[in-house]
């Protein structure tokens, strides 16, 4: 007969102490959440940010939001962007 075993248990924000936590270790926690998957284009990133901001700002004003739950929403964007090898350079104007 084969054992199976449970999957291991995924940290989640719940697990980290407020007292503690850090941008660092939420950022990890993004990581570890987002093993495997390939980050967008950041011509995409950026064609995304203004949304996923908004997004961010109504889940705050729902009143539902936690400080830990907007924290890692926060770091989730900061990974997303310095996932990225380099952001496209932004186009110069002379006048």
């Amino acid at each position: 007969m084969t054992e199976t075993y449970p999957a291991p248990h995924r940290p989640t924000v719940d697990d980290l102490d407020p007292e503690s936590a850090t941008t660092d270790a939420l950022i990890a926690m993004v990581r570890h959440h987002h093993a495997g998957e390939e980050y967008p284009t950041a011509e995409t990133l950026l064609g995304n940010l203004p949304m996923a901001l908004r997004a961010l700002c109504d889940h705050v004003l729902t009143g539902q939001a936690t400080a830990m739950d907007m924290a890692y929403r926060l770091a989730s964007i900061i990974d997303a962007l310095e996932g990225r090898d380099r952001l496209p350079e932004l186009s110069r104007r002379t006048h």
